[in-house]
């Protein structure tokens, strides 16, 4: 297990040029825009209403506008937030945060039509002023340290807020009176007989479909899901993402933000995942089929009978239905390599002078046995190396090819705007090395992009400068076991022979086993961890790629910290009783028998803040 080293030792273990560099007088973070080091990772809304249940619910502040003054004049569930976050900030070897957070949570009410001056109550920027407040705070009060950044990512998909569903039926019925059975939806589609009353409208214009499960949320259940293509639901995340970003220049500290997850196309995450076969599995029943359980009035209408549909056929009607007769989008990922393409346009557009980050996934969007065309089974050129040529490729092939037309259009140098770049894998653990896309994919992409002027290999196309990043796929502190991947979130991330578990098996050693295994292989600080310089891996070969970033979940920075036994109480307060944080009933003392494990995790999370901040690639912009 590694202990402490610092950059020097580390630059001659490597003969990293990059690394030497930065041995260099520098200031620590060269662009605030570009994220570095490791980031605790929190849930926004979980955390906000543990606030609200602590303290009680408070009314938002007029329109949504940021705190200006002291911070006494935080709403007691807004200084909660604060309290919490502060704690994670003040661990030394955390560089900011992550907040991902559900449009439903910051949108509750619809805008209306002029975005310059939204309906009253449309907005709730509560929980992000509390974000930029936490890092602005700390930062104030600890100049001679780094200051500290914020990663944020906004949930789309099944987290649309309900308004987004009647500017949908709205946009098919009108807004006066309409017959009772008109909607947006296309459950129709999915029924028998057709609801008549439904059909003149269901035809080419119907928005979203409570056919399928939300996946990788719990509890899994059929939600109403917005269509990718769907123009009224584009709008209506672009005008968020709009008033999102003219939010953020009115915070204070507003240049501590430095990323935006890309999202948009997508379901219950910011990660290329829609309902494919493998994921919507526990909502098929015993024929493998998708059966509709719900309609507008949370049944299948009287007289109405639901028909299944197997995952790709059901994808097949919504296309058909949307694309006809324009059959290259039947059996095919086509319309999600356009959808996926035109957030990246529209990110790229909106936001200015940051850090767009795209989260690839392996083989996770939806799947066509039934295909002809072969070309879509063909990864884009110069990412050949992304996608397995073995047995088992046909199985996925579609997929990963996708994913990579996707990464092709990010990374042409006109695309994304007045901003870095970078692609990030969410599902990093100690065991899992997949060879289509996921960890070497984005570590490979940073390197042979690094120069800022590379050409793809056996290309002619320039590419951008693409930063890389991770995040844990699940808690190595955690000891619960969750049923959907089948043990504890120590074993299931930090277990390098998982699901054979490991015995014994301890936090910290989980950690340096990711670490060791997965992370830092084939980077500048490999030799760190006795992991390699070079990976040579299923189609892959590079050396010291350079990262920047990992998301790491809160909980195991509060391990880290000695405090993972403590309640969202002692380290929030209670504000709405004047109580303040109290952490010393609850902080690890030396007679327990995790405080050893505890300070070398803090020790291991330090080195890899530190060696991140040393082997990071600062921003492409001019």
């Amino acid at each position: 297990m590694v202990r402490g080293i610092n950059t020097l030792i580390l630059c001659i273990l490597t003969a990293s040029a990059a690394c030497l560099a930065a041995t260099e007088p520098r200031a620590v973070t060269p662009s605030p825009r570009v994220p570095m080091g490791v980031y605790a990772r929190i849930a926004l809304d979980d955390i906000y209403n543990s606030a609200m249940t602590l303290v009680g619910s408070a009314a938002p502040k007029a329109n949504g506008t940021a705190r200006r003054g002291p911070r006494e004049t935080l709403a007691p569930t807004d200084e909660a937030v604060v309290n919490y976050i502060t704690v994670l900030l003040d661990n030394p070897a955390v560089s900011g945060v992550t907040a991902y957070a559900s449009w439903h949570l910051l949108s509750p009410g619809n805008p209306g039509p002029n975005p310059a001056s939204p309906a009253a109550g449309a907005y709730n920027w509560d929980p992000l002023d509390d974000i930029f407040i936490a890092v602005n705070d700390w930062n104030i009060a600890n100049p001679a340290d780094p200051p500290k950044t914020i990663q944020l990512i906004m949930l789309p998909g099944f987290a649309a807020p309900g308004w987004v569903f009647s500017d949908i039926d709205a946009s098919i019925c009108g807004t006066g009176i309409r017959p009772v059975s008109c909607t947006g939806s296309c459950d129709g589609m999915f029924m028998t007989p057709y609801p008549s009353p439904i059909v003149p409208q269901v035809a080419h214009k119907c928005g979203y479909t409570t056919l399928f499960y939300r996946v990788e949320g719990e509890p899994q259940e059929q939600l109403p899901f917005p269509l990718p293509w769907g123009a009224v639901y584009k709008n209506d995340w672009k005008a968020f993402l709009t008033a999102l970003d003219k939010q953020i220049e009115q915070e204070p500290s507003s240049s501590a933000f430095v990323t935006i997850a890309v999202a948009g196309p997508t379901a219950s995450s910011d990660e290329m995942i829609l309902p494919s076969t493998i994921d919507q599995k526990p909502g098929l029943n015993s024929a493998g089929l998708l059966v509709l359980k719900t309609g507008k009035g949370g049944v299948v209408p009287s007289g109405e009978k639901a028909v299944g549909f197997t995952v790709p056929d059901a994808w097949n009607a919504l296309l058909h239905n949307f694309y006809a007769p324009d059959a290259s989008y039947q059996n095919s990922d086509l319309a999600f390599i356009d959808e996926w393409s035109a957030a990246i346009d529209a990110y790229g557009k909106i936001f200015s002078g940051i850090t767009l980050s795209l989260t690839t996934t392996t083989d996770a969007l939806p799947d066509f046995p039934g295909y002809t065309d072969s070309s879509i089974l063909v990864a884009a050129p110069g990412f050949e190396a992304d996608c397995d040529d073995g047995p088992e490729a046909a199985i996925r092939a579609m997929q990963c090819a996708a994913v990579t037309e996707v990464l092709a259009h990010f990374t042409e140098t006109a695309v994304g705007g007045k901003n870095a770049k970078s692609t990030q894998e969410d599902g990093m653990t100690a065991a899992r090395d997949s060879s289509d896309l996921g960890t070497n994919a984005v570590k490979w992409l940073a390197r042979v992009s690094a120069s800022g002027t590379a050409v793809l290999p056996g290309t002619s196309d320039h590419t951008s400068r693409i930063l890389g990043g991770m995040q844990f796929s699940h808690s190595f502190t955690d000891p619960k076991v969750n049923p959907r991947y089948g043990g504890s979130g120590i074993q299931a991330e930090g277990c390098p022979t998982f699901p054979t578990l490991c015995a014994g098996l301890t936090p910290s050693h989980g950690l340096d086993y990711v670490q060791r295994l997965s992370f830092f292989p084939g980077t500048p600080a490999g030799p760190v961890w006795d992991a390699s310089l070079s990976v040579q891996y299923a189609n892959w070969a590079y050396y010291a790629a350079p990262m920047n970033y990992v998301q790491i979940y809160d909980n195991d920075i509060l391990y880290a910290s000695g405090l993972s036994t403590c309640s969202f109480k002692d380290l929030a307060g209670n504000p709405g009783k004047g109580t303040p944080p109290d952490l010393s009933a609850c902080e690890i003392q030396p007679s327990n028998a995790s405080f050893d494990d505890v300070l070398t995790t803090q020790e291991e999370l330090q080195l890899t803040n530190d060696v991140l901040l040393a082997i990071a690639e600062p921003s492409d912009l001019p």
